[in-house]
């Protein structure tokens, strides 16, 4: 029967399972639970002699920001704050969280802690972490052994 097409068998459970998925998707308090994620989002890359990590921050600016550096861990701190004159019983729909945010970030190696720079730009952090020298890769010579 070549051109054609047969309706599809009418299956009860797989339009429940649809209604119930979007009842779920329009069950505000659930959000939170499904889609909590850290904040800020952040990558770390190596890059060879330096680690470099990026933050996403829209609508900060470099002086609400705090880092600070212990040994292997990276601390950022900072706070979102609310736009000024709007009341909360306003919001009809808020997804961009407001308020005190930390985020700690342990690094693979140990880092010189005196050469770290940090860079702020549209609204992404750029963070370049050097590697401590004992913990670069250093080369050695392999000599011939004398007898």
């Amino acid at each position: 029967m070549n051109g054609v097409h047969m309706p599809r068998r009418w299956d009860p459970f797989r339009d429940f399972q649809r209604e119930v998925g979007r009842l779920f998707d329009t069950f505000e308090p659930l959000h939170p639970w499904r889609l909590h994620r850290p904040y800020p989002a952040v990558n770390l890359y190596d890059a060879q002699d330096q680690f470099v990590l990026t933050a996403e921050l829209p609508g900060m600016a470099p002086e609400e920001l705090d880092l600070a550096i212990t040994g292997e861990t990276l601390s950022l701190r900072g706070e979102r704050r609310r736009p000024e004159g709007v009341a909360d019983e306003s919001y009809r729909r808020q997804e961009r969280q407001f308020g005190k945010w930390s985020r700690t970030i342990t690094l693979p190696e140990r880092i010189d802690g005196s050469k770290v720079a940090a860079q702020f730009a549209h609204g992404i952090l750029i963070v370049r972490l050097p590697k401590a020298e004992e913990a670069r890769p250093r080369h050695i010579t392999v000599t011939a052994a004398t007898a």
